[in-house]
């Protein structure tokens, strides 16, 4: 049952009114790790004063998050969750249900996502929806907005984005004690639950033995409506067809040497019911559910920690990974959702190896980096109300690539590289296979520090290729698409300069980037209303994002903004067309503020600004624009300490979206309006 309005209104009220008084420090600093690897290099320390701060790695910017370092966040998070918190990662639902990433104007398969070591976007699909990929155990995430690195493996051009288990995998000291538990509702309902539990369980002379476990589980009838949506077939608060129920676990294993070898093995799983909510702004959008979605990913690692040589230091480390799915996809009648009229099931499976090496050169002003990656898919599709065979798909990619980082002085390190990438079809599914294709990209860039003033400034320029997913050249997704066997590979160029700077009790990053694809993929309306993915001649994107956070007394305050101009260069329609892509805003950002409150309790307050989107309706063959917007999210934790397993327990009141604002990630597609969360946790 919903919430009287006049409750809420009252718990507002008191939000408002606890984060007047503002209290001593901000929140506690995450312990930087030094020794933290992303997807293929270590990153350098940081000092950290926020749940983010800014970096560079690679001569590439980059944002390290601890999961335990975000205010606020809700209990047994998604992926979705998480990125949403992160600048400048554009996130948006579509119309299937599912949450694409955008990076700097990117086209959603061009980022890179990583789970242990496991590249998730290496699918069917050439993407991972961060819906269906549970936090529960995740001690750090890590993104690199530009291509930091070419070893990240095939397809990732538009960023890399790397979840970890264990917060400091190279430490010899073992993993610290985790026990928490914790329990969350809303005012309509819905319940998130989630637990872990871990630690050091064995610790000698040879080294230490960490395991780690958990899980959690999500029960939720729906989602807020704002009020100034209405919405066809329903006048409940929530909108139609939003509820979902999710359960999922994980387990994980490190034993690691004093001499810094290692050997990881994690799995995680979860499995889903939920419904898709359908698009607002068509006549008639999709009408589905996904009555079963399950993903299981495995990742098994091995290091041989750093050894010496004569010539100098190296390392090298391997990850065995499989990435697994089912989704069942039903399509309904009309929006009471009781008649099934069209019915579509795949099962995806991806096995994929990874070997990283460097070593270091010349009195180490000289470190080598290569890398292999192979990602072998399979998925097997079946369509329609009655059983048939399964129609049968593959493909497989693979990337040598190599790097070298130079430091001339001290202070410059210059940095250098060359991959190549190969896409084969060995099936499509009875339909015209790919040819074989191969790539070659580069990359290239410097950085200079100053330690003295804080100062780091950094320049780079890639170029490379991303081959077309087999959904992207084969889905009919329910007739929803003509499929095109045809498309070409895109080709990204990209360039950014940026300067970070830490002094004192500020910091900041600005980077000005600029991008171009050639034979952009990207979809368009055929005359019988379905869409189609097709190559283009051009999408070009550049703008700046700036970063900055300070601590004024007894408040501290952090913010971003990107600001980015994109357009789509089309000759079949007239020579040198532009026009806007779709559901890409031009500005976006946040701005936070934390604040010690007396009675050990903490506030903590978000405004997040998105721009106009516009998209081209189907029904109309018109562009429609949605309003820009900016929401207001407020909370207060509070914290009492115990003894024993626990060591502490914290209770959360939190109010998102105050102001029940339409959000829109795009056309149609509204986020969620005014919700209350309540939750308790211990440990």
């Amino acid at each position: 049952m919903p919430l009287p309005r006049p409750v809420v209104r009252v718990v507002l009220e008191l939000v408002i009114a606890l984060g007047l008084p503002l209290g001593a420090a901000a929140q506690q600093p995450a312990r930087p790790d030094s020794s933290a690897r992303d997807s293929t290099r270590a990153m350098s320390a940081v000092t950290v004063r926020a749940p983010y701060a800014p970096a560079v790695v690679g001569s590439a910017a980059v944002v390290a998050i601890r999961a335990d370092s975000l205010p606020g966040l809700t209990a047994a998070p998604l992926l979705s969750d998480m990125l949403r918190r992160i600048p400048f990662l554009y996130v948006r639902q579509n119309a299937r249900g599912e949450n694409e990433l955008s990076v700097r104007g990117s086209e959603s398969r061009q980022a890179a996502v990583f789970f242990e070591g496991v590249p998730l976007t290496l699918t069917w699909d050439a993407r991972a929806d961060p819906t269906i990929i549970p936090m529960s155990g995740v001690q750090r995430v890590e993104f690199a907005r530009g291509l930091s690195s070419i070893l990240a493996g095939p397809n990732a051009i538009g960023g890399v984005i790397s979840a970890s288990l264990w917060d400091e995998p190279s430490t010899d000291r073992g993993a610290p004690r985790l026990t928490r538990l914790d329990v969350q509702t809303d005012q309509f309902g819905g319940t998130r639950m989630t637990g872990a539990a871990g630690g050091t369980v064995l610790a000698n002379a040879a080294g230490t033995l960490a395991v780690r476990a958990g899980g959690g589980w999500r029960d939720s009838p729906g989602v807020a409506r704002p009020a100034s949506i209405t919405e066809p077939g329903t006048t409940d608060d929530l909108r139609l067809n939003s509820d979902a129920r999710t359960v999922d676990g994980f387990a994980g294993a490190r034993y690691a040497t004093t001499r810094g070898a290692y050997v990881s093995g994690v799995m995680s799983a979860m499995s889903a019911d939920r419904g898709v909510v359908p698009e607002l702004h068509i006549r008639a959008p999709r009408l589905w559910r996904n009555p079963s979605l399950t993903r299981q990913v495995l990742s098994l690692s091995a290091g041989t920690g750093e050894f010496r040589n004569r010539v100098g230091r190296g390392d090298v480390e391997a990850t065995i990974g499989l990435n697994r799915g089912d989704v069942a996809i039903a399509a309904y009648a009309d929006r009471t959702y009781q008649r099934v009229t069209d019915r579509e099931r795949g099962e995806d499976r991806t096995i994929t190896s990874r070997l990283i090496a460097d070593h270091s050169l010349f009195a180490e002003r000289a470190v080598v980096r290569a890398s292999y990656t192979r990602a072998d898919t399979r998925y097997d599709e079946v369509l329609g109300l009655v059983a048939t065979p399964a129609v049968r798909y593959a493909q497989r990619l693979e990337s040598y690539g190599a790097e070298v980082d130079v430091r001339p002085t001290p202070f410059v390190t210059v940095t250098g590289g060359l991959v190549s990438d190969h896409v084969r079809t060995p099936r499509a599914g009875g339909r015209v296979a790919q040819p074989n294709t191969d790539g070659i990209g580069w990359r290239t860039g410097a950085t200079w520090f100053l330690p003295t003033a804080g100062l780091r400034l950094h320049v780079s320029a890639s170029e490379r290729k991303r081959f077309p997913a087999l959904r992207e050249l084969y889905s009919g997704a329910l007739n929803r698409f003509a499929p095109n066997p045809s498309l070409r590979p895109e080709t990204f160029r990209g360039a950014e300069a940026g300067a970070t700077l830490a002094r004192g009790r500020f910091d900041g990053q600005a980077v000005a980037f600029t991008s171009r694809t050639d034979d952009a993929v990207i979809r368009i309306t055929l005359p019988d209303r379905r869409f189609q993915r097709v190559n283009r001649d051009r999408f070009s994107t550049s703008g700046v994002e700036l970063l900055g956070g300070v601590s004024l007394g007894a408040v501290q305050l952090r913010g971003d903004f990107t600001i980015q101009d994109a357009t789509i260069t089309d000759k079949s329609v007239t020579a040198n067309a532009e026009r806007e892509p779709e559901n890409l805003p031009l500005r976006f950002g946040s701005l936070n503020a934390i604040s010690r409150l007396p009675w050990r309790a903490e506030g903590f307050a978000r405004a997040r600004y998105l721009g106009s989107t516009s998209c081209l309706n189907p029904d109309t063959n018109r562009r429609d624009r949605q309003g820009a917007a900016m929401a207001v999210d407020l909370g207060v934790e509070r914290h009492w300490g115990l003894r024993g397993w626990a060591q502490r327990f914290r209770a959360l009141v939190a109010l998102d979206n105050v102001g029940d604002r339409a959000l829109y990630d795009q056309c149609g597609l509204p986020q969620p309006g005014r919700t209350l969360r309540i939750g308790i946790g211990v440990g």
